[in-house]
């Protein structure tokens, strides 16, 4: 798929969150939202792109999920987050960072996240 189309497809799919009456479901649509466009900052509208194997380095996980980069590495290491090695840094495809966005926006209670193995 084109980088602009899936722009396109983005942006509607925000503004179609953003008429939705539940809080949890306009915050959840404006995170994924947002990790995608993350995911392809700095590609050209023409570039080709396959969404399922869209990768980002720690730095921008760390901007994507509101957390530390160190943090995100600690995620990595401790088996809650799957990441591979590529050169000094890990890099993280944006469909594993699913998970720990949909945690935000859960009931009190059931926020736990088991480790992915």
């Amino acid at each position: 798929m084109k980088v602009g189309l899936l722009r396109e497809h983005l942006a509607a799919a925000l503004a179609g969150g953003m008429r939705r009456r539940e809080p949890e479901v306009i915050a959840l649509t404006a995170d994924r939202t947002k990790a995608m466009a993350v995911a392809l900052a700095g590609m050209d509208d023409e570039d080709e792109v396959e969404v399922e194997s869209l990768e980002v380095g720690t730095e921008r996980a760390a901007a994507i999920l509101g957390f530390h980069p160190e943090h995100v590495r600690r995620l990595i290491r401790m088996g809650r987050l799957r990441a591979h090695r590529v050169g000094g840094d890990f890099r993280i495809r944006v469909n594993d960072l699913w998970p720990l966005l949909d945690v935000r926006h859960r009931e009190p209670g059931r926020r736990r996240l088991r480790s992915r193995k």
